[in-house]
């Protein structure tokens, strides 16, 4: 710990430059393991941002994207839901490992590659097209705010340049294959699968997938607010019969599949294109009861620090907490404090 404020000065700084430093790098913008994007003809390189200005010192936390101060100030104006804008500088604290892990391992060129998909085709193939590209050409650094503006409102929310799969692009084929890309930890292909959906399917459930006749599928009644009740999961046979967390998946969500794996990469891009934290399954059961009964107990805190209610009753009627204390004396301090906390 600094000593005196000299000293705690130096460390920020030493802190924001590191961070600045690897986003900015090329091992950043070009994860080893990345292969070209098979719905484009070629890679973007280099470490470009939204208007290609050099040492980009700000990035959209949602959309994994570098950006120009003067092209962050327009992202912020499109709103949260759309841009999360965060300095690479200032905002020490947002800059966690998973973040920036999953930063490293989206890629910046990789992620602009899905939102500008169609600038990056080799050969386009239609008048419409080639007149679309011409309309929203991809601005310079000192390109008049407006054009910036029109460029990134035509990307982002009108998503003009996004290549559309037509095999996924159907409600029920985009949500099966993004429960298939969750299931095998595949975090460019959850990313353009949310990014080229015509509806947000981040918090699409086992039940949107899969046929529930493929699962145990109990009826439950009808409580006295004509809401369906949540079924105590010690009463499914799946759950009983086997050793799996995840021998039950009816009405698990994304985040649920993505907790049983324990992928904190998943889990967070998940969460930053909006998944919801609190969503319970067929049995009541949030991703945090999930990770307390199965005993991760670090995956259980994450979820805590970033929203999870520990208050949610499961089909049961037993919280996180109380579920956690059906299993034994809580012997992880931080765990029973976070369990325990005000809301």
């Amino acid at each position: 710990m600094a000593e005196n404020d000299a000293d705690r000065m130096d460390w920020i700084n030493k802190i924001t430059g590191a961070i600045t430093s690897l986003l900015n790098s090329q091992f950043f913008d070009q994860p080893s393991h990345i292969t070209t994007n098979p719905e484009t003809k070629k890679s973007t390189g280099g470490a470009s941002c939204e208007c290609s200005a050099p040492e980009p010192d700000w990035a959209s936390l949602n959309l994994g994207i570098l950006l120009c101060i003067e092209c962050s100030g327009v992202h912020r104006n499109l709103g949260v839901h759309i841009s999360k804008v965060r300095s690479l500088r200032l905002d020490v604290k947002v800059w966690e490992p998973t973040i920036l892990d999953l930063f490293r391992n989206l890629g910046n060129s990789y992620c602009n590659s899905i939102w500008e998909g169609l600038l990056l085709l080799e050969d386009v193939q239609t008048d419409d097209t080639n007149a679309l590209i011409t309309s929203i050409s991809k601005p310079c650094p000192k390109d008049a705010i407006h054009l910036k503006e029109k460029y990134i409102q035509a990307k982002y929310v009108e998503k003009l340049l996004v290549i559309k799969d037509g095999s996924v692009t159907e409600r029920v084929a985009c949500a099966r294959s993004i429960w298939e890309a969750v299931e095998n930890v595949n975090l460019q292909d959850v990313y353009r699968l949310s990014v080229i959906s015509d509806v947000n399917i981040i918090n699409t459930t086992f039940d949107n997938v899969f046929d529930v006749d493929l699962n145990h599928h109990v009826d439950a009644q009808e409580s006295n607010e004509g809401q369906r009740k949540h079924v105590d999961p010690a009463s499914c046979d799946r759950n009983k019969n086997s050793n799996e967390p995840g021998s039950c998946l009816q009405g698990c969500s994304l985040l649920h599949l993505a907790c049983l794996s324990g992928n904190l990469q998943m889990i967070e891009l998940l969460l930053q294109f909006g998944a919801n934290i609190n969503l319970q399954d067929f049995h009541g059961r949030t991703p945090l009861h999930h990770c307390i009964s199965s005993g991760n107990n670090p995956l259980a805190k994450f979820l805590l620090r970033r929203g999870a209610r520990p208050s949610i009753k499961d089909g049961g009627g037993l919280s996180s907490l109380e579920r956690a204390m059906e299993m034994g004396a809580i012997t992880d301090e931080e765990l029973f404090i976070l369990l325990t906390g005000s809301e």
